[in-house]
């Protein structure tokens, strides 16, 4: 395994913030213009020391909006 980035479906994405309880580090629910929550990523390259919080945020997900893309 090697550098990742994360990204997140912001139009799937219903705020719910499973993926913050999971890694906070990287993941936070804010509100946008639409007056709902959204998940905001804070740590896009976020360090290979947090990938199974990253995976775990992934695989909890309620609505499947959080994806790892691997760069190496």
């Amino acid at each position: 395994m090697g550098r990742y980035k994360v990204e997140v479906d912001l139009l799937l994405c219903q705020g719910h913030g499973v993926c913050t309880e999971e890694c906070p580090k990287v993941f936070e629910v804010v509100d946008v213009e639409t007056g709902y929550p959204k998940v905001r990523v804070k740590e896009e390259f976020p360090d290979e020391a947090l990938r199974s919080k990253v995976q775990d945020a992934v695989d909890y997900c309620p609505n499947r909006t959080i994806k790892i893309v691997e760069l190496d």
